[in-house]
């Protein structure tokens, strides 16, 4: 009796198991359903996005590549119009023609030459307003913080835009530097 009795209750336990694995598993398909459907929507409307995007980029870049062209048909025909066709349509000819071209070269050299010339010297006044504007600004600076009427973040602040002002100066001195040198060549 007693073996039949164990084995009752392992047979009515199997039986009890196997059902509640066989009711999650249920559970498990409709849940797996459910969020594969959410998926599916998400990347359904991700794709439609990409779409969108995707044709707005290329209606933006057609119309950005119908400006280039039209940019291009425009300077072309400039250049065209304004090229540099030495021995087209020339009046004079051989040795004549070579020396007039000569003069024209030698024209446009010196008037290059003036101009960077004059760009120098407006530069080198430019940098002399400058440094004397830096030294101004430095002196008044230095003067308020001793007399405490400006913050020390106040201080840091102006010290730095000193500081940029300084450097662009610089590199404005070593632009000058350099179209000097090629002056000279």
């Amino acid at each position: 009796m007693k073996k039949c009795m164990i084995i009752l209750l392992s047979f009515f336990l199997m039986v009890c198991t196997s059902q509640l694995t066989l009711a999650q598993k249920g559970k498990d398909k409709k849940v797996k359903a459910k969020t594969e459907k959410a998926v599916k929507m998400k990347k359904d409307s991700l794709q439609k996005m990409s779409k969108e995007k995707k044709e707005h980029l290329e209606k933006k870049g057609q119309v950005e590549k119908d400006k280039m062209k039209a940019n291009k048909k425009e300077l072309k025909s400039e250049m065209d119009k304004e090229g540099h066709a030495y021995g087209k349509n020339k009046t004079l000819k051989g040795k004549e023609f070579g020396q007039e071209r000569a003069r024209q070269a030698k024209l446009l050299k010196e008037q290059k030459t003036e101009e960077l010339n004059k760009t120098i010297k407006e530069k080198n006044d430019k940098i002399k307003t400058a440094k004397e504007k830096i030294k101004k600004s430095k002196e008044q600076l230095e003067k308020n913080k001793k007399e405490k009427k400006i913050s020390e973040k106040q201080y840091k602040e102006r010290k730095d835009k000193i500081d940029q002002a300084e450097k662009s100066v610089k590199d404005l001195e070593d632009k000058i530097k350099k179209a000097k040198e090629l002056k000279k060549d």
